[in-house]
């Protein structure tokens, strides 16, 4: 069906599908993480700028460079969630030497909120697609990973374990039984 041949969903239709694509877009990325960051950073910079300067020598209070990278870190996170780890990590360093800098970081709760949302978001991982179809099996060192170690099935291209070659270096004495049927107990030498 053409383009222009389609019935307008209307303003309800519309706004199901920006939800639906907004979900989408908060799923695929630390949303939470973020924004709980960008809280933090927000907090140290309002008490640090509500506070007078004391130095007519500082242009910009470095408590206030620190809350701005914090947010930073935050917006980055929200906007290249690929490189999660480094944003995080750097959000809690910033948001730990915020403590020194502005007011205990914001008397604690920015230093909080930016370290919890930098955690957070450190221990954020995209959700996986679903599993190999039924007909492929994992690779041999994720079936212990994926519990299906017992399950899964032989595979006929790859033959059966053979036992071990016989020794050669030293021959078997031909007066003794074999080893598997003596009793337990006995002396096997």
């Amino acid at each position: 069906m053409a383009s222009h041949a389609r019935k307008s969903r209307g303003a309800r239709g519309l706004a199901g599908a920006v939800r639906r694509a907004g979900r989408g877009w908060r799923r695929s990325r630390p949303f939470l993480g973020a924004l709980i960051t960008i809280a933090g950073g927000t907090e140290i910079a309002a008490l640090r700028l509500s506070l007078p300067i004391h130095s007519p020598r500082t242009i910009v209070p470095p408590g206030v460079l620190i809350a701005a990278g914090i947010i930073a870190c935050g917006l980055l996170l929200l906007f290249d969630p690929v490189q999660r780890s480094v944003y995080a990590t750097a959000a809690v360093l910033l948001a730990i030497s915020a403590l020194t800098t502005s007011h205990l970081g914001g008397y604690l709760v920015g230093t909080v909120l930016g370290a919890a949302g930098g955690a957070m978001a450190f221990a954020w991982v995209p959700a996986m697609p679903p599993g190999p179809a039924q007909g492929r099996a994992a690779p041999p060192g994720f079936t212990l990973i994926l519990g299906d170690a017992d399950d899964r099935p032989e595979r006929p291209d790859r033959p059966e374990r053979l036992d071990r070659p016989e020794r050669l270096d030293r021959p078997e004495r031909l007066d003794r039984p074999d080893r598997r049927d003596w009793p337990v107990g006995t002396d096997r030498r």
